[in-house]
């Protein structure tokens, strides 16, 4: 971390954060040692049109800690990357400070740990007066999820590595998606934890060539997004999502269940007929179907008698009070 603040005991009286979950564009499965990517990855920031699927989290002083995820006392065991965070930024700012933790989710359908975390980074920064940048934050949110930059920075944002450390950068902001078009399908059905995906797919016998073509696919992304080839960006974002369930499953590993599967295949039917659609699966039991947005309105008639969440790319996280 480039800053190093003073000790202090200014702090302010609270800090309340939000931010927007995360979705894969160029996948990040696979970890190595402490939970680093094996490879560079893409993601996007999303959000309901209205804003309100983020996680929203504040902090404040108290005579002892306390951290509650949705009105519960947070998991120690699933929360200790949180913690971690939590005593890392404490230590940061020089004190022995007691702090009350809080951080709802609300309309989250997957990616809520790289939204909670990324809030938290935030909330912490802005109570504590640490003053870090969005370099460092990430650094620190890293402790909540490998993956909490697709919240922190919002937009479309690559995780990449300089010199072998970690970063992260904006792509393109929100505000430069308005092309893009996004229905979340959710499927009511179990999912594999994340960790169980990550154990498995690296285990795979092909997942060194599958590095390769990640990589390979973040430069041919990154060139398509400068020229806001939105129709290239998706037909590599499928090609990618459509690789690493092949991988799971190959694993034992089956996200794409019965009824996902067969909304997938009437998504490539659609673009086959002429629309410019296209679907993702991250780890959870949610179908994202994006197109373009000339051609949303036939897409979206065309998934009548799904639920649908209509999303939108969504921005960085930031404070709110």
């Amino acid at each position: 971390m480039t800053e190093h603040p003073p000790k202090s005991e200014s702090y302010n009286t609270h800090s309340t954060a939000v931010a927007f979950p995360g979705l894969p564009i160029i996948f990040a499965e696979g970890f190595g040692e402490n939970r680093v990517s094996l490879h560079g990855h893409i993601s996007l920031a999303l959000s309901t049109a209205d804003g309100c699927m983020r996680s929203v989290t504040a902090v404040g002083q108290a005579s002892r800690n306390s951290f509650l995820v949705d009105g519960l006392r947070i998991d120690r065991k699933r929360g200790k990357g949180m913690l971690a965070m939590r005593d890392a930024m404490v230590n940061l700012a020089g004190s022995k400070i007691k702090l009350a933790i809080s951080s709802v989710n609300s309309g989250i359908l997957t990616g809520s740990s790289d939204s909670g975390a990324a809030a938290l980074a935030v909330a912490l920064n802005g109570f504590l007066a640490l003053g870090l940048s969005i370099d460092s934050l990430h650094e620190l949110a890293r402790y909540g999820s490998e993956t909490a930059y697709r919240s922190l920075y919002g937009g479309l944002s690559e995780y990449y590595f300089e010199k072998g450390v970690p970063r992260a950068r904006v792509l393109l902001p929100a505000g430069k998606l308005k092309d893009i078009a996004i229905y979340a399908v959710p499927f009511d059905y179990p999912r594999h934890s994340a960790d169980e995906l990550h154990s498995a797919v690296v285990r795979h016998p092909g997942y060194r060539r599958r590095i390769a073509v990640a990589e390979k696919r973040i430069k041919d992304f990154k060139k398509a997004s400068s020229k806001r080839d939105f129709n290239a960006c998706l037909r590599l974002m499928e090609d990618d999502a459509r690789q690493v369930h092949g991988l799971f499953e190959d694993m034992g590993c089956r996200v794409r269940k019965e009824g996902m599967l067969a909304l997938c295949k009437k998504v490539e039917s659609w673009r086959s007929a002429g629309l410019r659609c296209y679907w993702n699966v991250a780890g959870g039991s949610v179908v994202y179907v994006f197109s373009l947005s000339k051609d949303a309105k036939e897409v979206r008639k065309n998934l009548k008698g799904y639920k649908i969440v209509e999303c939108r790319p969504a921005g960085p996280a930031a404070v709110l009070s």
